[in-house]
């Protein structure tokens, strides 16, 4: 099987421009959700932060390991 098809709707460079841009765009989602994490600790605190995580993260562990015999 070829690399390309003959009915091709976009050519290479077109491709390439869109992955380079979704690539471009995932890494400032990225960094925004960290600065808004980051905003939002120094709102309310780890404290409160702290405790939120730790009850998702046992609650997340109780839902991976439950009994799965039902």
């Amino acid at each position: 099987m070829s690399k390309e098809y003959e009915t091709a709707i976009y050519t290479r460079e077109q491709l390439d421009n869109a992955r380079t841009k979704g690539q471009l765009i995932g890494w400032a989602q990225g960094a925004a959700s960290i600065g808004a994490f980051f905003m939002l600790l120094n709102f309310i605190g780890w404290i409160p932060l702290m405790l939120i995580a730790s009850v998702l993260g046992f609650a997340g562990y109780k839902f991976i390991t439950r009994n799965k015999s039902d």
